[in-house]
């Protein structure tokens, strides 16, 4: 099990309070925790050690994170009994603000293209492997009811890397246009609007930090049909 690590200082601004990362390891178990109840508030009524399990995160790290909320604002310490105590859409909001520049560059994002380029066309029609899912432009493509054109494509996966790039036929390539990042939460596709994608919230968090410029209409459908409760207008 991981240490845990130092519970974060609150600090004083303008705004209230901010939350000020004592490490960068503590920073990831704050935004993998904040993903999850975000997206299942009966999460948030867990006790810490419950919530740790469903989480995949050490207890201490989910309990000094869970501190740190509340100095925050982010969490309602009292609660009434039944409801989430997560306070939206902050949370989810200062998710979407970090996963770029800090849990992203933590999922080991490579590139790769396929051994007969000519596939590429058909990449986002295909079948993937159980525990790996589209996400970025492909999945908001398919969540919006649409088929995916070819471009760059972004994978979340649970598979071993290399498993899965002999399984897919892919070959690692720096400037390939299929980007793979490792799973950073269980990939529960049962409970998906649509089971070959991640959650519409990491699809447009990926579709703000491509490489590429973003469809800032595509990603302005998406926010409009499944995340304005989330992250508001």
């Amino acid at each position: 099990m991981a240490d845990a690590q130092p519970v974060p200082a609150a600090r004083s601004g303008g705004q209230g309070t901010a939350l000020v990362p004592s490490s960068p390891t503590w920073h990831v178990q704050l935004l993998r925790l904040l993903f999850q109840v975000v997206l299942r508030p009966t999460l948030a009524s867990c006790p810490p050690g419950s919530l740790a399990a469903h989480t995949q995160l050490p207890p201490a790290a989910v309990r000094q994170v869970l501190h740190s909320l509340r100095e925050q604002g982010f969490w309602l310490a009292d609660a009434p009994p039944g409801t989430s105590p997560l306070r939206l859409p902050a949370p989810a909001q200062y998710w979407l603000a970090h996963y770029g520049s800090v849990l992203r560059r933590r999922l080991n994002g490579q590139r790769y293209r396929p051994c007969y380029p000519t596939a590429l066309a058909e990449w986002a029609q295909r079948g993937l492997p159980v525990g790996c899912l589209w996400s970025g432009a492909a999945a908001a493509h398919l969540l919006l009811g649409r088929h995916p054109p070819a471009g760059p494509l972004v994978l979340h996966s649970q598979v071993p890397r290399p498993q899965l790039v002999r399984r897919l036929g892919l070959v690692a390539a720096p400037k390939g246009p299929i980007e793979i990042l490792n799973a950073f939460a269980p990939l529960l596709s049962s409970a998906l609007p649509d089971p070959r994608c991640v959650p519409p919230l990491l699809a447009y968090a990926d579709l703000l930090a491509s490489s590429q410029p973003p469809d800032a209409e595509l990603a302005q459908e998406l926010r409009q049909r499944y995340l304005l409760d989330l992250l508001g207008c």
